[in-house]
């Protein structure tokens, strides 16, 4: 079996006690001879020996831990995933990969948003990241009629909107910013090397805003929301911090008269007020009276646009 094929068979295990929940030694077997994109030998089941050694490398490669329960023999990963959001990302991309190839006779069927480039540069930036080494890429800004080069030293990178970003340090500014994958042409590797304070923590430094943009203090906001939208804020919160602390029932069904109001704790940035936008009548922020202003005032001057024909 090639590296690549092995490394598969961990990518397929974990997804397979992911999404399945406790799994006996048999019912993993089951599922793995039912599997015909990662066995590709056909094999009835994993041998045990094999089978022990692939959780002790995917301990190690993953950093996810499957312990068994003596009590049932059942398998099962016991790090918790959700305040992992890495390597819960990094799992679930590598299990859509193999999802993907399991479904090659239907992948017309299948529609998956794409990124805007810049993804290539991931792996030099992420390489920069972990040996410490600064990186020259040349910049081309929307604000700006030409690229320019310069230094980063990136701290973290995040992805957003479906484009990736990287917070870095620059020779040409005082303090942190957040650069555009997809906006850069050029990135290569120095030999000079950098540190990060100790107690830099990057989902800390994200914590209080929406998106990628920081030029605003964080400060309660509360949106009211149709019965309908609050079915979604739930589902997929705005923010992390995001409560519901008011809900009403509709009277009738489908007369979309209940409601339900949301308190959370961000910074009204424009990527934020972007998102508040696109919900369009079905939200109203309550507070602070200046978001609710700017967005009022934002909503007239959309009327007048339309009315000038």
């Amino acid at each position: 079996m090639t590296p690549v094929q092995q490394f598969q068979r961990y990518v397929w295990l974990v997804d397979t006690l992911y999404s399945c929940g406790p799994l006996t030694k048999e019912e993993i077997d089951r599922k793995w001879m039912n599997n015909r994109t990662v066995n590709n030998d056909k094999t009835a089941s994993i041998p045990e020996r094999t089978f022990h050694r692939d959780l002790r490398a995917i301990e190690s490669i993953f950093d996810v831990e499957v312990r068994c329960n003596r009590s049932t023999n059942q398998y099962s990963i016991t790090t918790n995933l959700q305040n992992a959001s890495f390597r819960k990302w990094v799992i679930e991309t590598m299990a859509m990969s193999n999802f993907v190839a399991e479904c090659k006779d239907i992948s017309k069927q299948i529609l998956i948003e794409d990124m805007p480039s810049g993804v290539c540069y991931l792996t030099p930036i992420v390489k920069a990241m972990k040996i410490r080494r600064s990186l020259i890429v040349s910049y081309q800004s929307y604000f700006a009629a030409e690229s320019s080069q310069f230094e980063i030293e990136p701290y973290c990178l995040k992805s957003f909107k479906r484009r990736w970003y990287v917070l870095a340090k620059t020779s040409k500014h005082d303090d942190l910013r957040v650069l555009a994958l997809d906006r850069m042409a050029n990135v290569e590797m120095t030999d000079c090397p950098y540190s990060i304070p100790r107690n830099f923590d990057a989902e800390k430094y994200f914590r209080d805003f929406y998106g990628v943009i920081m030029n605003e203090k964080p400060e309660k906001v509360r949106i009211w929301a149709t019965s309908f939208r609050a079915n979604y804020l739930r589902s997929l919160p705005l923010h992390k911090s995001q409560k519901e602390v008011e809900c009403v029932p509709e009277s009738a069904p489908q007369t979309n008269d209940g409601y339900s109001i949301f308190e959370m704790k961000v910074a009204p940035t424009f990527d934020f007020i972007q998102e508040l936008r696109s919900l369009g009548a079905e939200v109203k922020v309550l507070a602070p009276q200046r978001l609710a202003d700017w967005l009022r005032f934002d909503a007239e001057n959309v009327v007048k646009m339309y009315n000038n024909k």
